[in-house]
């Protein structure tokens, strides 16, 4: 993996903007994975791309993470600091997959970018996002369909493909200091990491425009300089 540069960083941000979570998840990762096809990419479970953009997270902004949450006991505003290896979790071990209840045996894949691409949002979401992924199904040793399962069948199988790979629904420890509370919270990489880019293409592109106004420079100029000379000039125009 490698650290995008500044130009890749604006673009990537344009080019996400508007476009649904699993697009930018693509846009980070085509920037970083230079050795995979964007197809490759596409086809990775969610949890391992999650757990490659939490590596791309620590290159640009480093381990630690900061975020707010309200206590869900006494609704505390809370500052909350954790590290990235807090939440990271290992990856599964099996290569396949099998929900067995009874006397039915289910095989499945874990899913991927391309399967949320044609998903559409609602209340069928999940039974159709693990209808996607269902590889065989047999009851009795005998083939079956999804429509031969009961609604408790089709509940448990879902259940059990969100457990097959942990990271795909990583967790934080929260503690509350004020009523000492705690619970742990879904963390979103993706979301997470898109909303400290944004922030930081906003002060850069604000640091390009009193850069290209104090001295004519174009917007490549002031991408070329690195980050602490930037400051410099930005200390200097502003002193």
């Amino acid at each position: 993996m490698q650290t995008p540069s500044a130009h890749q960083l604006l673009h990537i941000w344009e080019a996400g903007q508007g476009r649904p979570p699993w697009v930018r998840a693509l846009l980070l990762l085509e920037a970083a994975e230079t050795g995979m096809e964007q197809k490759a990419l596409a086809r990775l479970p969610l949890g391992e791309r999650d757990d490659r953009l939490l590596e791309l997270r620590a290159r640009l902004f480093g381990e630690t993470l900061s975020s707010l949450a309200d206590c869900p006991a006494c609704g505390e505003r809370l500052e909350l600091n954790f590290s990235i290896d807090d939440v990271r979790l290992p990856g599964p071990k099996a290569t396949a997959f099998l929900f067995e209840s009874g006397d039915l045996c289910v095989s499945f894949r874990l899913p991927d970018s391309v399967d949320l691409e044609a998903l559409l949002p609602g209340p069928d979401a999940p039974r159709a996002l693990l209808e996607a992924c269902l590889q065989g199904i047999n009851r009795e040793g005998e083939p079956a369909v999804i429509a031969d399962l009961n609604e408790a069948e089709i509940t448990a199988l879902i259940a059990h493909m969100g457990e097959a790979d942990p990271r795909a629904d990583l967790k934080a420890a929260m503690n509350c200091p004020n009523c000492s509370h705690s619970w742990s919270a879904r963390f979103d990489i993706l979301s997470f990491l898109w909303e400290e880019l944004g922030a930081w293409v906003r002060r850069l592109l604000a640091e390009v425009h009193v850069l290209a106004r104090a001295y004519g420079w174009r917007e490549d100029d002031v991408l070329a300089l690195s980050p602490w000379r930037r400051q410099h000039y930005i200390e200097w125009v502003q002193s």
